[in-house]
Formats: structure tokens, sequence, C-alpha cells
């Protein structure tokens, strides 16, 4: 994308994001409350173990510069800073925006302080490629989608190598913070990289940034993730204007994928913005021990109760992550991943799978149990949880749901 600004990214430049009271202004006063602790007592010792030097730090709550407080703290004074901000994770609605918050709170607190960019995600930050983030630069991404301004790639800080390549980079960059903006997966690197930090003594302080489409990381201090309300509308509205082709015509039934993976929040909150016939929760699949006979009963029993009222079409909401919580779609995939991994070829896949996988197996359509097996041997076993068993659940509910 070039520099050349539409009519419409114009006039959302032109929008500025009014900041809580406790944010305005260069004084900053913060009381400190008790220790940070397990949403979940039972959990905190496997937490403290596994983050000796960050786990159970005090609650820092910014406040009010009216808020009477006499244990509160008042700070007045801001040294510069060099600050480093990555993208990390898929991109959600809201990434811009943090960048640009972080760029005039920084900058309005100590006008020397820098912002310092990785160029390509996370592989940006191991190799050090770096764009100094101005107002000049920035101007043309302010409430703009995307992470496109830097960009992103493994997104990942993981391997022991990474670890040591991040470090390495924070401290040749001389950095006081590193901000890493991203979901669950981008949050939990972040969270052990500050681990490992504050273990090897660097400096550099880690923050991560609840920025996701999944609104899947949120606490009693994160009320929802950046992006999530936005991309629900945006979903919710598409979805309405399909609800109002499905009306017109009266003959067709739609099967619409959403965003969520291990939640289904994205495609519950669309639903009860735009009224779909029937939404499928992840979650309740799950709970509920359903099998794809079961799911798919559940859709011809739906559209048949509707054929009854004279009503032959409609809109169905399903999660991209559906399929993982199939159990028995979830083992049959894992065991063909294992027999991949011992070389066992396609065209030998079924003689070789337990016997209630056979059966699973074969009573899928043969092109679908094509499409199944190369799905797992091609594609990042990450992905393929994903992907590969979406066509044949559409195909086979359709498929059933038009013999009615």
């Amino acid at each position: 994308m070039g520099n050349e600004m539409s009519p419409l990214q114009k006039h959302r430049a032109e929008y500025r994001p009014e900041l809580p009271p406790w944010l305005q202004g260069t004084a900053v006063k913060v009381e400190y409350g008790d220790a940070a602790i397990a949403a979940d007592g039972a959990d905190a010792h496997v937490i403290r173990r596994a983050f000796p030097h960050t786990y159970g730090q005090r609650l820092a709550h910014f406040l009010p510069k009216t808020a009477n407080a006499p244990d509160a703290t008042v700070i007045t004074e801001h040294p510069a800073v060099r600050v480093g901000v990555v993208f990390s994770g898929r991109q959600s609605p809201g990434g811009h925006n943090v960048v640009w918050g972080l760029y005039n709170a920084i900058n309005s607190h100590n006008p020397s302080s820098e912002l310092i960019g990785f160029l390509g995600g996370t592989d940006g930050l191991f190799a050090q490629k770096t764009l100094e983030i101005t107002e000049e630069v920035f101007s043309s991404y302010k409430n703009q989608g995307g992470y496109y301004m830097l960009g992103r790639t493994r997104d990942q800080i993981r391997t022991t190598e990474q670890v040591k390549a991040a470090m390495t980079t924070c401290q040749a960059l001389k950095l006081d913070a590193l901000v890493i903006i991203g979901g669950v997966t981008s949050n939990t690197d972040a969270a052990q990289l500050a681990e490992t930090f504050a273990e090897s003594k660097c400096s550099t302080k880690v923050v991560g940034v609840p920025v996701t489409l999944n609104g899947d990381l949120k606490n009693q201090f994160v009320e929802t993730t950046v992006g999530f309300d936005t991309i629900c509308k945006v979903n919710s509205q598409l979805i309405s204007n399909v609800c109002t082709d499905a009306l017109s015509a009266e003959k067709y039934y739609y099967f619409i994928r959403l965003m969520g993976r291990k939640a289904s929040h994205v495609a519950l909150e669309c639903a009860l913005q735009s009224h779909p016939n029937m939404v499928l929760l992840g979650e309740e699949v799950a709970a509920s021990k359903l099998t794809i006979s079961d799911i798919t009963k559940q859709i011809c029993d739906a559209v048949q109760a509707r054929a009854e009222k004279d009503k032959y079409h409609g809109v169905i909401l399903i999660p991209e992550g559906l399929v993982e919580s199939i159990p028995e779609l979830y083992a049959l995939l894992q065991e063909i991943h294992g027999l991949h991994d011992k070389g066992v070829f396609i065209e030998n896949i079924s003689s070789h799978l337990s016997p209630w996988a056979s059966a699973l197996f074969d009573f899928l359509p043969p092109f679908i149990r094509k499409q199944v097996c190369i799905s797992c041997f091609l594609i990042q076993k990450s992905i393929r949880r994903r992907f590969c068993c979406f066509n044949f659940f559409f195909c086979r509910a359709a498929t059933s749901a038009s013999r009615i």
C-alpha cells in the first residue's frame, strides 16, 4: 500500500480517540495495590514456579489527578526513553492506533524519547531491522486497519535462539522497553520473555498489549481485547447483508465461517448483533461431546423445521475452530498426522488407523478423504487443524440438508 490515501482513509485519520482522565496530561498519579495473583488459586504454585522473578508483583492503578488517594505517587518528571514495538500474531483492528498512542505518550512526557518499530514482525526483531517512528512516518497510518506499517512474519519468540536474539537486539539498541502487540500466544511469549530478561538482569522491560480479534484474552482488568468490537461490527454488517439476500431469494442456505480458533466469541457476538437462523459454538460442541453426525443432524433438523413453515432459506454461523472442538475429528486428524510422521503413504492411511478412526475415515466421501490427507501432510500442524476438515463438514451438512 502506498502513501497516497483515499478519501475514506483521510476521513478516518481525522478522528482523535479520547484518552481517559487518568492518562491525560504529563503528570501520572499511580497507586500500588496488592500483589498480582493467579485467577485460579489452584494454578498459583505452578505459575509461581514457572515465573519466579515476575510473579506476584504489585498492581499499579492509574488514578485521575483529582482522586483522593493519600498513598498514591505522583510522577511529574519523565526521563527520555527508547522503546521498541513489534507486531506479533494475526492482524487485528487497532494495532496501528496502539503504536500511535504509544508514540504520543512517550513524546508528551519527554520530546527526546524515541519509538523504534521492528520491520517484519519478530523476524525483524531478531535481525534488528528497524524504523524510527516519527509524526511524519506515522501520519498516514492513524486509525487505519492492518499491520502494514511494520508488517509481521513468524510471530513467535519461543526458542532459546529466538529469546537470545531478542535480548541481543534490546541490549544493542539500548531499549528501555519492548512492546509486543498481539494475542494470547504473543502475550504468553511476552510473559516468558519478561521472566527471562529479569533472570538475566536485562534492563529492558517487556510489555504485552492484548490486540486480537478473537476477544479471548481478558480478565477483571481487561474488558476485552483491542480489535474485537470492530471486527464484530464489521462482520455483523456483512452477515446482515447476507441475511437480507437469503430472505430476498428465499431458496438459499448460507454457511458463514467466522474467526475464532479456541474461542467462539466472535461468532456469538455476531449472532447477537445480526440474528442469523443458527450459530454453532465450539465450546458447546466440546462440552456436549457432539459428533459430526450430531452436528449435521442439528442443522438438518433446523432446515426441516423451517421448511415445514415454508421457509427454504437461512444463515448459519460457524467458528473456524469448530473442527478442533469435535472430539472424533480432532482425534482422527491427530492419528493421520502421527502416521505421516512415521512415513505412511496417503493410500495406506486407512489400513493403519485404529478401528474407530478407520470407520470414521471410510465414512467420508472419497474426495474429502483425499483432502484430509493432503491437508494433514502438506499444511503446518497449527494451520491444518483449522482448515482441513471444514469442506467435509459443510459439504456433508449441505448434502444432508438438501435431501430433506
